[in-house]
């Protein structure tokens, strides 16, 4: 990554701390595969269910599927707004569970092709809108690219998400490194998706976050697993997130415990959402 691509991500992660009132998360994975859009999509209805007020940014320019998995048809996406022919506001859109998304549009070469101009205009408008929003997902691209990279360094934090295969686990430490040796204190969170069980999620999490210690010398922190369920690929068939077409199963219960540890609440207190906490102190309980 060159240093002028280095020195533009770092003009953009000042846009986002500045807002300090909002988080602006990045999602990222070494390679394609292992279910990063559809965590993200899920990840934001079960913040929404805490109470807290949720955008998602598909960045996965060219590919993007968000909207898809929304069910939602997109009429409008970044193309239009970086064109000039739509404002940000009037390209974000209403998912499940009052989850605002924009789309990223497929396909589109002015999208895949976008410059560093184009980029801090994004980040600019991303940071600057006026709407109660507490919490930004980019879901990025699959892979490790200058693009993809700079888009990660413009966040607060990433979330990096993995699988079990042994291929999956090596994009994934090539993208830590990546990131970790551009901006060596960025924060980094790990996630496991499709595994087996715990026993085998913590196993491979453990031996993971202990080989980036060891030769990066980076300390990253276990965010969570989501077990496999034959039902997430059909859910995403039918466009109904996980977590709306199967509420109380065992995926919906682990990414609400992952939403809990991204908001560093008590797992133990599932029942009780944010607002719920609010008002019950408004009571004097």
């Amino acid at each position: 990554m060159s240093v002028q691509l280095v020195d533009q991500a770092q003009k953009l992660r000042e846009l986002v701390e500045a807002r300090q009132e909002i988080r602006v998360v990045s999602v990222a994975s070494g390679k394609g595969g292992v279910g990063k859009s559809s965590l993200s999509v899920n990840l934001a209805i079960a913040l929404s269910r805490l109470g807290v007020r949720v955008l998602v940014v598909d960045a996965d320019f060219g590919l993007a599927n968000v909207d898809v998995m929304l069910g939602v048809t997109s009429r409008y996406n970044f193309s239009h707004y970086l064109s000039g022919d739509k404002t940000l506001p009037e390209i974000i859109q209403l998912g499940h569970e009052g989850v605002r998304f924009i789309s990223g549009g497929s396909g589109l070469s002015d999208l895949i092709n976008m410059g560093e101009d184009q980029l801090e205009k994004l980040m600019d408008g991303l940071t600057s809108l006026e709407l109660p929003i507490d919490f930004i997902i980019i879901d990025t691209g699959a892979g490790i690219n200058e693009k993809i990279v700079q888009m990660v360094l413009s966040s607060s934090e990433t979330i990096v998400a993995t699988t079990t295969e042994p291929t999956a686990i090596l994009d994934a430490y090539a993208l830590v490194k990546t990131i970790t040796r551009q901006h060596s204190s960025h924060p980094i969170h790990v996630l496991i998706n499709k595994c087996a069980n715990e026993e085998e999620a913590r196993r491979i999490m453990d031996g993971f976050i202990e080989f980036i210690e060891r030769h990066l010398g980076k300390i990253v922190s276990p965010l969570g697993f989501v077990t496999f369920n034959h039902e997430v690929p059909q859910s995403i068939k039918r466009q109904i997130p996980i977590t709306v077409s199967a509420p109380n199963g065992v995926t919906s219960k682990e990414i609400t415990r992952i939403a809990r540890a991204v908001l560093d609440l008590p797992v133990e207190e599932a029942h009780n959402s944010i607002l719920s906490r609010i008002f019950s102190r408004m009571r004097g309980n």
